[in-house]
């Protein structure tokens, strides 16, 4: 055993910080900084405190001392002991130190020469650390450097080095879509928090959307789903909501922002139009076109209409920059586009200062272009050319979709160009354009003619933002499956648009291990719903059990909320019965036909039901969890359970939650989905999270453990960076491993 502990040791120590940085090393012997032997105190500079960056993207940037406290939080929350921050006009012998950048702060700058608030100084000698930022921000991801390093050390000794770090972009981010499902304020939060913990500079938050009218039954057009995700404060202009109780309020959008600031990142806003438009035009019939997504510009009334929105809206908007959509329009409609995005820039421009952004649209023209203020995220070619846009001085951002894109739950088989993977394809990441070891960054966009990028640095890339896509509705996922299908994409995209092409690459061999590590150490939140106080800290014994007694009320609390996958769920029951908690819950159902059945039911009030299938059907490697519909071994009906029952569920995000009754497998839950052009369609696994907050009815003893099939767990489908995105056993596995470790070192 203890050979095993010191070869993991080895394991450990070969992990490395994402964004990965480029120390450099003093020759002073001696012992480096240990917190054990640190006072539990931060000292700030007190010169410094009040500090507020003024070249970042939000208009409610914090103090260099908010963030401190931030910081504060995250040290006691991941190392324990009651951290005190302290402003000081000088530092104590040793601690912790945070300030200003001691050198030339102008020499820090992105890859195009712009001088940046966001690079930092960290420094650890004998018995201190010192962080130093050329701005608030800078000296904030110092803090996440910090505590990366000192969780790969498990808190132990780091060695006495130094490092000079800027990020080579300031675009770093990560675009949501909330306007095909909703998620609420505290998952929005969360995601964040996470992302923040990986140098990530913005939450493009894409709020307006509606189900493709290309797919499915929609010769009712004024029936299919389609969401708009704020809640304006105008009766004139709430025609616009569908469904008011998934909406953000002004405070809580407000809210969001904030949170979100104080760790570094501001959230881009958008809302579709002139394409996308479901929500308005469903409201308003009379502004669509014969395609009812798509506004009629030439109608009187649909840019008034356009623009009272966006009146409303922005003064809710804390950003220097917001997104009009304006994708997918129709290109024979070019002069009226070109006018509709130039005129909404100067509008928003007028209205509130704000420049704007829009995608990257084919929209061709003899007579127009699109005006130099605005900003193109680029998505795909045929739509807009990086090159071209650089040549032509506009600024850009790559989104594009060959490494970019995700369609959550399923990808657009058989829509061309290409299928988009429903959990982020960090292959393509680390091995662009399918090239062995080369790490794409965000000058980066042909994987083609992989001779047609940008150089490194060009003046006009502002950097990049992966996209995470509900094409297939609000029913197909549930929110925490949105930050399954990210949960590699964020740390991976974040480290290479902070390094750039000046930047040290992504440690290959080692990328499954640190993220399965880092990942879910990252403080301030529990997307993975991990137990806060579990049963036992034994690896060999369940997280949770729970037998009823004679003296049990009816309703029992078991003083937890849910657990995330992997898992295994084994319930005893007699009769019906609830398991409930904050994301989920799982109760028995009466069936149309009188039997009774297992449902698994959402936060935001989505049932599945345990359906029949084939144990073997959901074994297509190219498309993880889909079974598709002329597959006759299943037949997808709702399973009858008989009582009483051994029922046990295991779930990992690949395959999603299934079920074994009395040692017999019984189906899963699941999804349909319709395919691409609707011509194809599958069904689709559902990850659900275990409801572990109270127990009533028919329950007489409950088991959780960590993993399934009693390998421990086959993880997030993340760190196979060798492979497609979208396996993730051996991985699981490696997670497992170090869990095992930290366990034991700690």
């Amino acid at each position: 055993m203890l050979c095993v502990a010191l070869a993991l040791v080895g394991l450990v120590v070969a992990l490395e910080p994402l964004p990965p940085v480029q120390w450099t090393r003093n020759n002073t012997s001696g012992n480096g900084f240990s917190l054990d032997g640190s006072p539990k105190t931060i000292y700030l500079d007190r010169i410094f405190a009040d500090h507020v960056d003024t070249e970042g993207l939000t208009l409610i940037p914090p103090t260099a001392q908010e963030f401190a406290e931030t910081f504060r939080q995250d040290l006691s929350q991941l190392f324990g002991a009651d951290w005190k921050l302290e402003t000081v006009d000088q530092f104590p012998p040793s601690g912790i130190f945070l300030g200003q950048f001691r050198g030339n702060g102008t020499q820090l700058a992105y890859e195009n020469g712009v001088v940046t608030e966001e690079g930092y100084e960290l420094e650890i000698t004998g018995g201190s650390v010192f962080i130093g930022g050329t701005g608030s921000r800078g000296m904030f991801w110092g803090t996440r450097t910090l505590l990366q390093e000192l969780l790969i050390a498990n808190g132990t000794a780091l060695s006495q080095k130094r490092t000079v770090d800027a990020p080579a972009y300031a675009t770093r981010g990560y675009m949501l879509d909330a306007g095909r499902k909703w998620y609420t304020a505290g998952f929005l939060k969360e995601l964040c928090t996470y992302a923040s913990f990986f140098k990530m500079s913005e939450f493009h938050y894409h709020s307006s959307d509606n189900y493709p009218l290309n797919r499915g039954h929609n010769e009712t057009w004024n029936e299919v789903f389609s969401h708009f995700s704020l809640y304006p404060e105008d009766p004139d202009l709430q025609g616009i909501i569908q469904r008011k109780n998934e909406t953000l309020s002004r405070a809580d959008f407000e809210d969001f922002q904030k949170h979100c600031a104080q760790r570094g990142v501001t959230v881009i806003p958008e809302i579709e139009a002139p394409g996308h438009c479901l929500a308005i035009t469903k409201w308003k019939p009379e502004l669509a076109l014969p395609k009812k997504d798509l506004l009629n510009l030439t109608h009187p009334d649909a840019i008034p209409t356009v623009k009272a929105i966006w009146a409303e809206f922005l003064p809710w908007f804390q950003t220097k920059e917001v997104h009009i959509g304006a994708d997918e329009y129709n290109a024979t409609l070019a002069d009226d586009y070109i006018t509709f995005v130039n005129e909404m820039s100067d509008f928003v421009n007028e209205m509130s200062g704000k420049r704007i952004r829009i995608w990257g649209t084919n929209e061709p023209s003899e007579n127009l272009t699109i005006s130099k203020d605005i900003i193109i995220q680029h998505w795909q070619y045929g739509e807009s050319d990086p090159v071209q846009l650089q040549d032509g001085s506009y600024s850009l951002i790559n989104s594009e979709d060959w490494w970019a894109y995700m369609s959550l739950k399923n990808d657009h088989t058989p829509i061309l160009p290409a299928p988009y993977p429903q959990f982020y394809n960090v292959t393509r990441t680390m091995n662009f354009a399918n090239v062995d070891g080369w790490q794409w960054e965000p000058a980066l966009f042909n994987p083609v003619n992989t001779t047609e990028q940008l150089v490194p640095g060009a003046s006009g890339n502002r950097g990049a933002i992966l996209a995470a896509w509900n094409d297939n509705g609000p029913d197909a996922t549930t929110q925490l499956e949105a930050y399954y299908a990210m949960h590699d994409g964020i740390p991976v995209v974040a480290a290479r648009a902070w390094s750039g092409a000046r930047g040290p690459n992504i440690t290959a061999s080692t990328l499954s291990s640190t993220l399965a590590f880092l990942t879910l150490k990252a403080p301030g939140q529990n997307l993975d719903r991990r137990l806060s106080n579990p049963q036992t800290p034994s690896r060999a014994s369940p997280l949770l059990s729970w037998s009823r007694t004679p003296s049990s009320p009816a309703n029992v609390t078991l003083n937890h909320t849910s657990y995330g996958p992997p898992y295994t769920l084994t319930l005893h029951i007699t009769a019906p019965f609830t398991l409930s908690g904050p994301d989920t819950s799982l109760h028995l159902q009466t069936t149309s036909s009188n039997a009774t059945t297992l449902v698994f039911t959402t936060a935001d009030n989505i049932p599945y039901p345990l359906r029949s299938v084939s144990e073997s059907d959901a074994r297509d490697p190219a498309h993880p969890g889909r079974i598709w519909t002329n597959l006759t071994s299943s037949s997808h009906a709702e399973v009858p359970i008989e009582l009483p029952a051994t029922l046990r569920i295991e779930t990992d995000v690949v395959n999603g939650s299934r079920v074994w009754v009395d040692g017999e497998f019984k189906g899963r839950f699941e999804v349909f989905v319709f395919g691409g052009r609707n011509t194809v369609f599958s069904w689709s696994q559902m990850a659900l999270v275990a409801p572990v907050g109270e127990v009533s009815g028919g329950v007489e003893g409950l088991v959780l453990e960590e993993g399934v099939g009693g390998k421990g767990g086959e993880g997030m489908p993340v760190s196979n960076a060798a492979g497609r995105g979208g396996g993730g056993g051996g991985v699981g596995m490696m997670a497992m491993v170090l869990g095992v470790l930290v366990a034991v070192l700690v």
